[in-house]
């Protein structure tokens, strides 16, 4: 190789490693490519944000008129319970009410039927008193009819 040749092929090497010293030092399109990413990453990561934050808005809606829902029933639930309880409470009182009547009337016609059966008891008792003093009358009779005899006897 003769020395233009070898000069040549030094230059073009030098001139080789000057570029790649220079690539290498140059940091701006590495720099470029790393801001590039990191605003992809951002612009990533504020899309999921806004996304979830979305579907989070979307969630508690939803959320809300399941509760809404959930409440209204119970309301509803709630009413009809009580309904059924006044019912029920209707139910017992107006039970109540016919047992008390009832009980009443059974003792109206107790009470009359004991006044009836006294009362014939008393005019039998009254009947009998009257017959023992008409007999016992009539036996004093007799015996004053006696004694007149006993005493005209003694006169």
């Amino acid at each position: 190789m003769d020395v233009s040749a070898l000069f040549n092929e030094m230059r073009e090497t030098l001139s080789t490693i000057h570029n790649t010293v220079t690539f290498l030092h140059d940091t701006g399109h590495r720099d470029e490519k790393l801001e590039e990413l990191e605003q992809r990453r951002d612009e990533a990561i504020q899309s999921l944000i806004e996304g979830f934050t979305a579907e989070s808005e979307l969630l508690a809606r939803k959320r809300k008129a399941e509760r809404e829902i959930i409440a209204e029933q119970r309301r509803k639930e709630d009413e009809e319970l009580a309904r059924k309880r006044r019912a029920e409470d209707e139910e017992l009182e107006a039970r109540d009410r016919k047992e008390d009547e009832e009980r009443d009337d059974r003792l109206q016609q107790q009470t009359l039927e004991t006044e009836e059966e006294i009362e014939d008891l008393m005019d039998k008792v009254e009947e009998e008193v009257e017959k023992s003093i008409e007999e016992g009358k009539e036996k004093l009779r007799t015996l004053e009819e006696k004694r007149k005899v006993s005493d005209a006897q003694l006169t």
